[in-house]
């Protein structure tokens, strides 16, 4: 699924038109309609937050919602809330370039996240 498929699936959940929702978005229509049909990449990241508060996102479909627009766009980039946490802690870059050199696997970065899990709850 990519991002318009996304924003459109949960527009029509929320039985929103798509005239309605672009107004509530602050984007135009035709820009909208773009957007869903994968015409257009996603909108800066203030209107992708908007469009998250407006279709009333759970964090996990919220931060769905920002990979997404960030793969939209080209070159592919990272949702802007990784980019600022990883640029506040440079431990992380560090550990993302050895992770590279070493070639973990994702099984090897699951159990990483497990730990994360296990050991720190929100």
């Amino acid at each position: 699924m990519n991002f318009g498929e996304y924003i459109k699936s949960k527009r029509i959940k929320k039985n929103i038109t798509q005239t309605k929702a672009a107004k509530m978005f602050g984007i135009s229509l035709s820009y909208l309609s773009g957007i869903e049909r994968g015409l257009r990449p996603a909108p800066a990241d203030d209107v992708v937050a908007k469009i998250a508060d407006v279709l009333e996102l759970s964090r996990k479909e919220r931060y769905r919602l920002y990979d997404l627009a960030a793969e939209s766009k080209q070159p592919p980039a990272l949702a802007d809330d990784l980019v600022t946490y990883i640029y506040r802690y440079p431990v992380i870059r560090d550990m993302l370039r050895y992770s590279t050199e070493c070639n973990m696997t994702e099984k090897e970065w699951e159990r990483v996240f497990d730990y994360v899990k296990k050991n720190y709850f929100y």
